[in-house]
């Protein structure tokens, strides 16, 4: 969760003093149990009541899950169906208040995730640790956190803060948890502290040898170098300010291995803590390239993301509220087919919604689970500037409930697409210039977003660096699709390229958006190509369609993007023709097309089968209904 989150729970825990509840903050917790499955915890609440047992699984690590923000009633979590709070207990520490609430949760059924901050100094009474643990800009000065004094952005290099960090993790991991969870693990480079700069030696000396080092940034003795000292001499105040654009992209893989390695370490500790294996998860934002390097390392992922538009403004790829957010689900799938992915809006997105505005939570929750994943509900959510932000339960609950009711629409599905959108972990990360990093991300970006828009069925294909993300790219998983597109300003290695040749002299299609003079002939390129890409609608772009595959059926998930901000609701979309190509192995026959919504009735609709094609008309849909041949 953004920084700024850390002020309001502060104050929480203040007024909770306020009111004579009495919070430990210096007793730890009972060390939990241990067996080779699963750990156990007893306790009591009363004299007379039952002593309570508990046992921890992973057994709840489910694609579906519903997580709600904070630490929600459980009456709250009753209405919704929930999986339980998430971004939840010992943001300052384990204390015996949150550890009764942890135990509240679990005798009602919920699991509880924690909250552990990895770089955000008010998690610590410590003043002194605040300060000399805190990340330094390039003349030495502390880096404030969101410029308030006494507040810092803390260094993942400096010792005194990883050792925090391992006895922070330990106790979370022992105060009776179901899973932790680590917010904001990335670390950009905005440190040149001593520590820093002396991880930064010892990684050119364990990369580079010493004629390597001369002949590629200048470098004649490792021992005197310091990477602070070399751009401040060349007049730069930050890495983007190196004249050298090789010594830049490798200070950026230094930044990149040198956190992924603790970050690794310190989720391990946090299991040898726990005593079993515990789920740790992490905010990585956005699921943007710098975050996408811990995906490996985790057990299942909720993340903040930017939706609207009018809260970053500086974010070219965004669509106007509700956003067009199949890419992301599309890219978390891609990236670990096995993992459970939850989104969220970030804190500046939450300072421009009402929370009147709970048809867009529904639309949020709908769009997610129609591509595989879930969404995050918020309760008591911090809003930038201040105060929180919480939907009401029985306003979301119908959603809810009716993705409980309906399983069969969301689970065991093969999705169907055409088209495959390349993702290069390499080209979005460091590129050969980092300073094309953003623009290949935000191609990668826009480009679906102009897929979905478009209503061609598109999924992404990952392929990763072969450091951080092992993930390679093969012609078996092109050859799933009919279409390869490729961003601008990828820069793909030989291996990459002889890959796209062996696809294209199989009969594939590869599009790269660098041939292309603007990003609006995309589609009309698509459409060029003679193939069937196996969807045509009259809709508009407010029309968002996924197709699925069951068993030897189809289902369609259909959602409604026009959203008026002023009546706070969506705007109908009506007569809404369809048609589908029919893949092998699916048959309609005896079939009837059913149409269900969470809201409103039911319906059957007629459909007329020519030539593998198949073709029906939707009246209307409010905000997300399925049509189903069952």
């Amino acid at each position: 969760m953004k920084k700024i989150i850390l002020l309001a729970v502060v104050a929480v825990v203040l007024a909770v003093l306020a009111v004579g509840l009495t919070i430990n903050l210096t007793k730890k917790p009972p060390a939990a149990e241990e067996s080779p499955t699963e750990t156990q915890t007893t306790t009591k609440t009363g004299p007379t009541e039952e002593e309570f047992h508990y046992t921890f699984t992973r057994d709840w690590l489910k694609k579906g899950n519903v997580w709600v923000f904070d630490q929600p009633a459980t009456d709250y979590l009753k209405e919704l169906g929930a999986t339980g709070s998430a971004f939840s207990v010992y943001y300052i520490g384990f204390n015996e208040y949150e550890r009764d609430y942890v135990e509240t949760l679990h005798r009602n059924g919920f699991r509880v995730v924690s909250n552990l901050p990895c770089g955000q100094s008010a998690t610590t009474e410590n003043m002194q640790l605040r300060e000399e643990a805190a990340q330094r800009d390039i003349h030495g000065n502390p880096i404030l956190l969101l410029g308030l004094e006494g507040l810092y952005e803390m260094c993942g290099n400096n010792p005194l803060w990883r050792e925090f960090l391992m006895n922070r993790i330990a106790e979370q991991a022992k105060g009776s948890v179901d899973a932790i969870l680590l917010d904001e693990p990335g670390d950009i480079g905005d440190c040149f502290c001593d520590y820093c700069m002396r991880a930064f030696n010892n990684y050119l000396a364990e990369h580079y040898p010493p004629d390597e080092l001369r002949q590629l940034f200048g470098i004649t003795n490792l021992s005197t170098f310091n990477y602070r000292e070399y751009l401040l001499a060349h007049g730069g105040s930050h890495w983007w300010d190196d004249p050298n654009p090789q010594l830049q992209v490798v200070y950026l893989q230094f930044r990149y291995w040198e956190r992924t390695r603790f970050i690794g370490e310190l989720i391990q500790h946090g299991k040898q803590a726990a005593g079993w294996d515990i789920p740790v998860t992490a905010n990585v934002y956005g699921l943007e390239p710098n975050h996408q390097i811990f995906i490996p390392l985790l057990d299942f992922v909720i993340h903040e993301m930017p939706i609207t538009p009018e809260a970053h403004p500086d974010v070219d790829y965004l669509r106007p509220t509700p956003g067009k957010n199949f890419t992301n689900y599309f890219l978390a799938e891609s990236l670990d087919p096995e993992k459970s992915f939850s989104a969220f809006p970030d804190v500046f997105d939450l300072l421009q919604l009402s929370e009147d505005e709970w048809w867009l939570w529904r639309h949020w929750l709908a769009e997610a689970r129609a591509c595989g994943a879930s969404f995050m509900i918020p309760h008591q959510a911090y809003v930038y500037g201040g105060g929180s932000y919480t939907i009401a339960a029985e306003k979301i609950s119908p959603y809810t409930k009716f993705f409980a009711e309906h399983p069969q629409y969301y689970e065991n599905l093969e999705r169907i697409a055409t088209v495959a959108l390349l993702q290069d972990l390499h080209s979005t990360l460091t590129n050969r210039f980092t300073w094309l990093t953003y623009s290949a991300w935000s191609s990668f970006k826009n480009i679906g977003a102009t897929l979905q828009e478009a209503h061609i069925p598109f999924e992404v294909v990952y392929r990763g660096d072969g450091i951080f993300v092992q993930k390679p790219l093969t012609l078996e998983a092109l050859q799933r699709y009919r279409v390869v597109v490729v961003p601008r300003d990828y820069d793909l290695d030989q291996e990459a390229l002889n890959i796209l040749e062996q696809y294209s002299a199989a009969g594939g299609f590869v599009i790269r958006c660098d041939d292309l003079a603007d990003d609006s002939l995309l589609v009309p390129t698509l459409q060029g190509l003679g193939i069937d890409l196996g969807l045509e609608t009259n809709a508009s772009e407010d029309l968002g369609l996924v197709v699925y595959r069951r068993d030897s059926s189809l289902l369609v998930h259909m959602l409604n993007y026009r959203y008026d901000r002023g009546a706070m609701d969506f705007l109908n979309l009506s007569n809404l023709e369809v048609k589908l190509t029919i893949p092998d192995g699916v048959s309609l026959g005896g079939k009837r097309l059913k149409v269900i919504s969470p809201d409103g009735e039911e319906m059957v609709l007629n459909f007329s089968v020519q030539e593998r094609r198949v073709t029906f008309t939707v009246p209307s849909i409010h905000c997300y209904s399925i049509a189903s041949f069952e």
